[in-house]
């Protein structure tokens, strides 16, 4: 009896240790390490003028968890978890990179009509920096927020040549180096700086075009990769949910484990060749 009554006392005191300083303890590391993960992409994000709630940072790292769980009820197996739980931790950083390019995009939609009014306000007599402030005024974000930070950085007395560089740092694209490395030269030699915006304008739209031309044409081949993915992971899916046992000679023999790894690897190198055709660098 006694023995009995100092087991039960002992797990009573292990259940309260656990409850009242373990469970405790680890949630307060795991909310402090997520506070630190959301401050970090909230930075990350505010450097290009994208802002986020914090709250919304820490849903992100909720998403492995989140799909781990929708993987076994979808799958049904353990095998579920994980894949929910990569593809958790993937998404977040997929959106966030959808976001920047977002961004990037809509900058060099407007980057054209910029140069124009930086072109044309030059032309009415106006300095660079005014011109830039006209600019700010009659564009909406994001270039009117980067060109904006431009006019910031030189009131705070960095020069207007380290803040353009600081320009190309933040976007590095092809067109805003030319636009910045054109200006660079025609301030240092003393061209025509309008002239220069004036071709410039003219170039950055031909290339424009030209880029949107590509992608139109090679649209087919990545809906043809996205298609190879998606597909045999439908199907897989779909016969199995009809007949579970349909797959047994796959997993359960050494052929048709040597079998399925080919055919994952080749459909691997299938998206891998279809990408790289598809995909023009400038």
């Amino acid at each position: 009896m006694i023995k009995y009554l100092f087991i039960f006392s002992a797990v009573v005191l292990l259940v309260i240790f656990i409850s009242e300083v373990v469970i405790p303890y680890f949630l307060a590391r795991y909310n402090k390490l997520q506070d630190k993960r959301a401050t970090e992409i909230s930075v990350t994000l505010e450097d290009s003028f994208i802002f986020w709630e914090k709250k919304k940072m820490l849903l992100f790292y909720l998403f492995p968890f989140i799909f781990s769980v929708i993987g076994l009820i979808l799958f049904r197996h353990i095998i579920g978890i994980f894949i929910g739980f990569i593809f958790g931790f993937i998404i977040p950083k997929v959106i966030i990179s959808m976001a920047k390019q977002q961004r990037l995009k809509k900058f060099r939609s407007q980057l054209v009509d910029a140069l124009m009014i930086i072109s044309s306000s030059l032309k009415a007599g106006l300095s660079f920096p005014q011109s830039i402030e006209v600019l700010c005024e009659e564009m909406p974000a994001p270039i009117s927020q980067e060109f904006n930070l431009i006019l910031s950085q030189n009131k705070l007395g960095v020069s207007m040549e380290l803040a353009l560089k600081n320009l190309r740092a933040r976007i590095p694209t092809e067109e805003v180096n030319l636009v910045v490395t054109s200006i660079l030269i025609a301030r240092e030699s003393g061209g025509n700086l309008p002239l220069v915006l004036s071709r410039l304008t003219g170039t950055i739209r031909d290339n424009l075009k030209l880029k949107e031309k590509i992608g139109t044409l090679t649209l087919q081949g990545r809906l043809q990769g996205i298609i190879m993915v998606l597909l045999p992971i439908g199907f897989a899916y779909f016969v199995y949910k009809q007949n579970p046992g349909h797959f047994d000679v796959m997993m359960q023999t050494d052929l048709g484990r040597k079998l399925l790894g080919l055919a994952v690897g080749l459909e691997i190198v299938g998206v891998i060749m279809i990408k790289k055709i598809s995909t023009m660098k400038f």
